[in-house]
């Protein structure tokens, strides 16, 4: 029965000495592959023996020869060596996986929402990965962010498009609220809510989103004048303080506005909406562990505590 409890780091260069012996076929050209002495040689071995409990092999006039324990010793330490090899292999792809760029594209006032918690994603990501990934945020409009992840240049994408691309995964991580407002001097600014019928609302130029315009809202607004575009939720506030337009506004985008007068939302009792806020990734691409953990701990950092109390929707604060 073997002696041999544990495995420690000098069994193990004691068994590479040993199997470099068997591999070259004797000592003579192992020494010269190990670059060692032949009294050094044959201490290692006779250690390992002695470690071990029995002989490995003969050696002498005779030559090499190896003995049936020496031949299973040998054939295990070639599969430890094996497996030894194949984890720190594993470990290196680990670690250059967890290791350079993620590039992740936020359309514009997505981060201002109350209710976006990407920074204490980003917080949980920086305590799992290190200073290793460095972040790169970019601020963009809806179609950019899907095309850009779709052809593998942005990692992972925050955006209120509900556009389907092949490849790229969407998940809802909150919802955002929005009304449809006008400005001051547009001709309905003054007019009372319950004086506002549906189909005035169709007489009005309406500034649309373009090809970012989603389903949901063209369910309202598909008998609407055509208007302006608006390519992003800065474009369409400024479309609709110019008075030219109505719009959809996101309602955290347009409080400072409702407050100070220069904005007001439009028969909110019919048109507002609920956008969701999806986060968008690959299924494959360079980096992949490393952009699956960054999506969780968005998804995580948005998923709300047993405990934690809703925001109230305190409707557009007209006045």
């Amino acid at each position: 029965m073997s002696k041999l409890k544990q495995v420690t780091d000098l069994d193990l260069r004691l068994l590479r000495s040993f199997a470099e012996i068997v591999d070259r076929g004797g000592f003579a050209a192992a020494l010269a592959a190990l670059n060692i002495s032949q009294s050094v040689m044959s201490e290692h071995l006779k250690t390992l023996e002695v470690r071990l409990g029995f002989v490995l092999c003969k050696r002498g006039p005779g030559g090499f020869k190896l003995l049936p324990e020496g031949e299973r010793v040998y054939k295990s330490a070639k599969q430890l060596f094996t497996a030894i090899d194949a984890f720190k292999e594993d470990i290196g792809e680990i670690g250059d996986e967890l290791a350079g760029e993620v590039i992740i594209a936020v359309e514009d006032e997505i981060i201002t929402n109350p209710s976006c918690r990407l920074p204490e994603a980003l917080h949980a990501f920086g305590e799992r990965v290190g200073r290793r990934v460095q972040v790169r945020l970019e601020i963009m409009v809806g179609y950019q962010a899907i095309s850009r992840v779709a052809d593998g240049s942005v990692s992972l994408g925050l955006t209120v498009s509900d556009a389907y691309t092949r490849d790229v995964s969407t998940q809802r991580v909150f919802d955002e609220v929005a009304y449809l407002f006008c400005g001051r001097g547009h001709p309905l600014f003054d007019v009372a809510d319950h004086e506002i019928t549906e189909a005035q609302l169709s007489e009005y130029p309406y500034s649309s989103r373009g090809h970012l315009e989603r389903k949901d809202v063209l369910l309202i607004t598909r008998d609407y004048r055509v208007g302006d575009v608006g390519l992003g939720a800065q474009a369409q506030l400024a479309l609709v303080l110019s008075g030219r337009d109505l719009g959809y506004v996101s309602q955290h985008l347009a409080a400072p506005f409702v407050a100070t007068g220069r904005v007001r939302a439009v028969r909110p009792d019919i048109t507002r909406r609920t956008v969701p806020i999806n986060v968008v990734s690959r299924d494959t691409g360079p980096h992949g562990k490393l952009v699956a953990m960054l999506r969780s701990c968005v998804v995580m950092a948005h998923m709300p505590s047993p405990d934690s109390a809703h925001p109230i929707d305190a409707g557009p604060h007209t006045t």
